[in-house]
């Protein structure tokens, strides 16, 4: 397995700064002295994911992941230490050795590095003579050499197993073939899944390769355009396209917009419009709208110019609605998608466009010429836009809504308010399975294990002078569970410094790591620690006693029943009671 000497890793630990790593991938807000964001490791409306630059550490309040920078990269991107290590090593310029030894890489590097060796080979092929008439046509779309060289754009020749003969002989496992999502398994044995086609490379936020959509180039296939399936990398409903490229683009914009196709991606970005991205193969989801609302809360749908696309934006519109966005719209020429529009008029008529958008509902009644419905139309229409208003959550957004619908279909807004109410809720499913595989959170329920981990963030505590009280004022206590002892040897033995990011290292299990970064994030506010020492102590010493004191009483009734005498018992009692009172 790979190794990395350890004076590197604290080297790369006290270089890198875990609010600047995570802020690539999380939009933060400082209050006070963290920052807080959306948590990228599970859906939520309301900022629970914390960052503690003192300490160099994270927490999610809401699900309960946390850890330092190694963890973060480790958790976000599904990469392994000495992966992780590598990456910030890398970034802050940190000369780095690995150290061989024994052992198989891990399922994700493994998959990764499949995907990579498939994007080369795809790219090589396309600046071959068995690319040219596919590299003509990326030319004659209008996409410069730069920009397929950017996003990898390539060919995949008309083989069966070109992929396949790349990679035999190199170690990689059945395992990886099999979960890699790049070939096709059968009795008559593995072949390559894309063929005859032109592909673009759908990359994780990180710039590495996760998937694969290809189109159709040069064959016949009822299938015009192939996407990988779902993998370990590559969750459809998670992903999009150029996201690697457009996030810092997004945010600093304060919009994203949002487009179907590859294509259309690649001519709005390549004309400078970067605060673009596009949906992998799979419809919009409230997955999706989750993942955008770390980066953005106002989203542009630029989809075709078509029925399709319009009833696409309108789908689209109500999902980010009911996540929390602002969905604005805006309409290529009719029947034009977004490519054709920026070749055919040119990128000024596209970015005047983008700054002027229609509202979401506004386009909505325009869309269905609700104002002019009537009858059993008109009612049905009403119904139904009623129906998607009635899931949004925001009290102000769903007012200003029925609002604007009063207004536009000159009805009554309490009539339509009435109508909301008495309609039948619509009982919703979450969009994920729960993952059987997820470790399972450690609890400290006892009054015992609470008073320890009080003490526990005094000894963590900036102050050194209240780290040496409370160290003094523990030494005889016996911390009972195996983690939290574990915990106490680190941070007793620190002699001056408390490097919370590093003692994190020294617990392997993500379970452990997520509760021993909400410990150590965590602060006690307003109480002196004098009384907290105290308050815990007392809790801690008074429960042997009363343990003690239940055990003579009982052989007290004992004795007692015997006929015997139980003096000894009863005076051991009394002083034991004594103490307790005196704590």
């Amino acid at each position: 397995m790979t190794r990395i000497p350890q004076d590197i890793i604290d080297r790369v630990l006290d270089t890198a700064d875990i609010v600047e790593v995570v802020a690539r991938d999380v939009d933060l807000k400082q209050r006070g002295t963290n920052y807080f964001g959306l948590c990228p490791f599970h859906s939520e409306k309301t900022a629970s994911f914390s960052v503690a630059p003192a300490k160099q550490i994270y927490h999610c309040f809401g699900c309960g992941n946390g850890g330092n920078v190694f963890s973060f990269l480790m958790e976000y991107q599904k990469i392994t230490f000495p992966e992780a290590v590598k990456l910030l090593a890398d970034r802050y310029n940190i000369p780095i050795q690995f150290e061989e030894g024994s052992g198989s890489s891990e399922l994700f590097s493994g998959l990764y590095d499949l995907h990579e060796k498939a994007t080369q080979l795809y790219q090589h092929n396309l600046f071959q003579d068995t690319g040219r008439k596919a590299l003509d046509y990326f030319r004659e779309r209008g996409l410069t050499e730069d920009t397929i060289k950017q996003f990898k754009l390539g060919f995949a020749t008309d083989s069966w197993d070109q992929l396949v003969q790349l990679i035999s002989g190199i170690g990689v496992s059945q395992g990886q073939v099999a979960k890699s999502g790049l070939f096709i398994q059968s009795e008559k044995g593995t072949f390559d899944r894309f063929r005859s086609r032109i592909m673009f490379p759908v990359f994780h936020p990180s710039g590495k390769v996760i998937a694969f959509g290809g189109r159709i180039f040069g064959a016949e296939d009822p299938a015009k355009y192939l996407n990988s399936p779902e993998t370990p990398l590559y969750k459809k409903s998670d992903v999009f396209y150029g996201l690697q490229a457009s996030r810092d683009s997004i945010r600093q914009a304060g919009h994203a917009v949002l487009v179907e196709g590859y294509m259309d991606f690649l001519q709005l970005y390549q004309a400078g419009i970067h605060s673009v991205l596009a949906t992998s193969g799979t419809a919009f989801t409230s997955r999706h709208a989750r993942a955008l609302n770390r980066i953005t809360r106002k989203v542009i749908l630029l989809f075709d110019g078509d029925e399709a696309g319009g009833s696409a934006a309108i789908r689209g519109g109500w999902v980010l609605l009911k996540n929390g966005l602002e969905p604005v719209i805006v309409r290529p020429p009719k029947n034009k998608d977004p490519d054709d529009w920026i070749r055919e008029s040119g990128v000024s008529e596209v970015k005047k466009a983008i700054e002027a958008p229609v509202s979401f509902i506004d386009f909505h009644l325009d869309f269905f010429q609700g104002p002019a419905l009537e009858g059993a139309e008109r009612k049905q229409y009403i119904l139904d836009i009623l129906r998607e208003i009635r899931g949004i959550q925001d009290g102000i957004v769903h007012n200003d809504l029925i609002r604007i619908l009063a207004q536009r279909l000159k009805v009554d807004e309490s009539d339509l308010i009435r109508t909301m109410k008495t309609q039948r809720a619509v009982r919703s499913y979450p969009d994920e399975a729960p993952d059987p595989d997820k470790h399972q959170p450690i609890f400290f329920t006892t009054r015992e294990e609470k008073a320890q981990i009080e003490l526990l963030r005094l000894l963590a505590h900036e102050d050194i002078t209240i780290r040496k009280y409370v160290t003094k004022a523990v030494s005889d206590i016996n911390f009972t569970h195996p983690l939290l002892k574990q915990l106490s040897g680190h941070l007793i033995n620190a002699k001056l410094k408390v490097d919370t990011a590093a003692i994190i290292e020294y617990f392997s299990d993500k379970s452990e790591r997520d509760s021993i970064s909400k410990i150590l994030f965590e602060v006690n506010q307003d109480i002196p620690p004098e009384q907290i020492v105290t308050d815990c102590l007392r809790i801690l010493k008074s429960k042997p006693l009363k343990e003690r004191i239940q055990t003579l009483r009982a052989e007290i009734r004992e004795k007692e029943t015997k006929g015997q005498d139980p003096e000894v018992e009863l005076n051991e009692v009394i002083k034991l009671q004594q103490e307790l009172n005196e704590l």
